[in-house]
This record gives structure tokens, C-alpha cells and sequence, in this order.
């Protein structure tokens, strides 16, 4: 399912492609050569890993895999970053589509719609099992939710509201309204630094 109406879209749950895996040929299949390990470096450096999925075709493992994410802003957070960290190292998706002498080096980019769209073992998966999502409509629903919290926190005050003297009680909404604020301002503002950065690195 796609919904790229309001800007750049990513898929969800939020993923990485990785790409020049190493494999390793075991009678004429190309095989996992302990790909795995890399889940977890990764994951004591700090990025909030859930799945780390290779993929395979008729000849064996395609040296592509795809890196999911906790599903939450903090896993998006965590995959934006892990983006932007390949591209300072000039390892990512411009990178691995130019290359021209063979590297041991692995490429790594946050999935969009052109890599959602295409014709390949990696567009198949995605599209069998990701949604595509703008990060305009990303914002809104988390805008929504946050709202919603809100709004919940509020009635519950409310109902208190005899019990807690008056100064108090505008002093915790108040409080709440501003954490909501704080959340959307910074998610948004993160947003663009990403956005900034993928075009200082000029990537798609």
C-alpha cells in the first residue's frame, strides 16, 4: 500500500537496505558468510535494530538484506541516523549505483519509493510486505496521537479536579501541552536536518 501524497516517502515498519553483503559459494550457491554478526555490532553502537533480513533469489543470497527498525519515532530516529552515517563515509545509495571496481565495503540507505517501485528482489519483498509513507502524513498521525494523549490526560485532570487546587491544575495542563509541542517541533525539526543532509550528500 502506498501513500506518498505529502512529500518524500519512506516504507514502514522503517528500513534500510544494505547492499555488497559478503557471501561466500558452496556448491554453486551463494551462501551467508556470517552476515548475521552485523545485526548485533550494530545494535551495541547504539541503533535500535528489530530484523535483519537477507534476501534471496534462485542463485542464493543476493549480498542485499534489509535492516528493520524498532517501529516507534525512537527506531525512526535510529534509522535515519544510521542513514545519514553511511553517507558521511560516502557509502550510500548514489555511491553503490556508481560504483565501478569491486569493494568490500558495505552501502546502506534509508528505503524510498524509487527502491519501493522497482523491479527487483528488493522491490518485490518491499512491496509484499511494507507500506509506503510520507513523512508529512508520519508527522500528522504522531501529531494525532500525541493530541489524543493529551486530550486523555486532560479528562483525567479534570475528573481530579476538586482535589487539586487551581494553580496547580493549570500548571500541569499547561505542563502536558507543552511536552505535545516539544515532541512535533522536534520530530519536524529533525525531519529537515535529515532532509538537509541527504541533500549536503547529494543522495536521491
Amino acid at each position: 500500500m502506498a501513500d506518498t501524497n505529502n512529500g518524500n516517502a519512506i516504507v514502514k515498519p522503517w528500513t534500510v537496505i544494505v547492499a555488497n553483503l559478503p557471501v561466500r559459494i558452496d556448491n554453486n550457491i551463494r551462501v551467508d558468510n556470517c552476515n548475521i554478526n552485523l545485526k548485533q555490532h550494530w545494535k551495541r553502537q547504539g541503533y535500535l535494530i528489530n530484523n535483519f533480513q537477507p534476501l534471496y533469489d534462485y542463485r542464493g543470497h543476493s549480498d542485499f538484506a534489509l535492516v528493520e527498525f524498532l517501529r516507534d519515532m525512537e527506531g525512526l530516529k535510529s534509522a535515519f541516523l544510521f542513514d545519514i552515517a553511511f553517507a558521511k563515509k560516502d557509502r550510500g545509495k548514489v555511491e553503490w549505483e556508481a560504483a565501478l571496481e569491486q569493494t568490500d565495503e558495505l552501502f546502506a540507505w534509508m528505503v524510498g519509493e524509487e527502491d519501493y517501485n522497482k523491479n527487483d528482489i528488493v522491490g518485490c519483498h518491499l512491496t509484499s510486505n511494507r507500506d509506503l509513507i510520507s513523512i508529512a502524513n508520519i508527522q500528522m498521525q504522531e501529531a494525532r496521537h500525541y493530541r489524543m494523549v493529551l486530550s486523555n490526560l486532560r479528562e483525567s485532570l479534570y475528573s481530579r479536579a476538586q482535589n487539586i487546587q487551581r494553580s496547580e491544575f493549570v500548571s500541569r495542563v499547561q505542563f502536558l501541552i507543552q511536552m505535545v509541542d516539544k515532541h512535533e517541533i522536534r520530530f519536524h525539526l529533525f525531519c529537515i536536518r535529515y532532509s538537509i543532509a541527504k541533500e549536503f550528500n547529494n543522495l536521491p
